[in-house]
């Protein structure tokens, strides 16, 4: 009986810690940054796990802007500069990351509903597959 009590006891406890299953996959996080600059293109960042065979991200739109380009930031003697993508090839299960300081969306032409602390939809388009469509919060310039 005395060792019937701690074993009861630690079995309890591994009920009370709740669904010890497999952890769901993260969930695709978007964010535009409004421009520091009034009239400037905003910018915008993501995170996407690739499901299938999709080829490659061709484009992406989005019905709160005019046009949006893919590019990418590269550093060559001491200078950063862009360099527009028209595509990036993506492989099943790879995590597409559009980052700051690396590749990231240049949003032109925002719609005057888009502001701080609203969203924007982000429709990406792959070769193959049909288009993924991801809600981005959208930030002041200055917000972290």
């Amino acid at each position: 009986m005395k060792r019937l009590v701690p074993a009861l006891a630690a079995l309890l406890a591994l009920c009370a810690c709740g669904d010890a299953g497999p952890a769901s996959p993260p969930q695709p996080t978007a964010t535009v940054r409004m421009a520091a600059v009034p009239g400037r293109p905003a910018s915008g960042y993501f995170q996407l796990r690739i499901e299938g065979d999709r080829g490659a991200l061709v484009g992406v739109t989005s019905p709160q802007t005019g046009r949006i380009e893919m590019h990418e930031t590269m550093n060559m003697a001491n200078m950063s500069t862009m360099r527009a993508l028209s595509s990036i090839p993506v492989r099943d299960g790879e995590i597409l990351s559009f980052t700051p300081g690396g590749r990231h969306l240049m949003l032109y032409d925002l719609g005057p509903g888009a502001a701080a602390g609203g969203r924007i939809d982000l429709v990406l388009h792959f070769e193959r597959g049909d288009p993924v469509t991801l809600t981005a919060a959208v930030v002041a310039a200055g917000d972290p």
